[in-house]
């Protein structure tokens, strides 16, 4: 008995079925990936004792109308290009670099998250005069705007300040879980016990409302 010639010898066939399986794997891989990196850094924060330190971060400003969109307008540009590459090359000889393209973006925000983690990694929010033996001076900061944050799936929320820190030109935004820093108003001041991060940033491991009781 003869089987029906479908055109095609197993030899032929096998590379389509490989093909799709390299593609769920590169499509669902490395979003799988990250996923897991974020799960494990998440578990070793949530084992440490400590609260981690609060990021101080700048405020970004805007000059104009051209820096709000400049961002989309690369985007849309990216996209008209590869379309006419695409259109012009074709799918197949284009799926390679696409593909690469799209494990290198996932492995960049893995390596983000990752580099976040270290970089305040051994950074604790604690008392202003916890650290006896390496004593630090307070730096003095201005509340310039006071307003609630709601919890979302990237922080718990709280209180948002931006403060105008003593020695900082630009504006720094802190994002405080905590009840007591909700009276804060604009024109109040703080002192900040600040710590640079393992390779870049500061981050606030102690502050205190001037003239304050309470001490973190």
């Amino acid at each position: 008995m003869t089987r029906p010639d479908t055109g095609l010898s197993p030899a032929a066939a096998a590379p389509s079925g490989w093909t799709s399986q390299r593609t769920a794997w590169l499509l669902f891989g490395p979003p799988a990936f990250m996923v897991a990196v974020r799960w494990l850094l998440q578990l070793a924060d949530d084992r440490q004792n400590a609260t981690p330190a609060l990021s101080l971060a700048p405020v970004s400003t805007t000059t104009g109308i051209l820096d709000l969109l400049w961002p989309v307008a690369v985007v849309l540009a990216v996209l008209v290009a590869v379309g006419l590459v695409i259109r012009r090359l074709g799918w197949r000889r284009v799926m390679p670099v696409i593909g690469g393209a799209w494990l290198l973006l996932w492995l960049a925000g893995s390596g983000a998250m990752l580099e976040r983690h270290l970089n305040r990694q051994g950074l604790f929010l604690q008392g202003m005069n916890a650290s006896a033996t390496a004593p630090v001076t307070p730096v003095s900061a201005r509340v310039v705007t006071s307003q609630f944050k709601p919890p979302s799936l990237r922080s718990l929320g709280g209180t948002e300040l931006v403060l105008q820190v003593a020695g900082l030109e630009i504006p720094q935004r802190l994002l405080i879980d905590d009840a007591r820093a909700a009276p804060l108003k604009p024109g109040d001041t703080l002192a900040l016990q600040l710590a640079p991060g393992r390779f870049s940033g500061l981050f606030v491991t102690g502050w205190q409302a001037s003239p304050a009781t309470d001490s973190h």
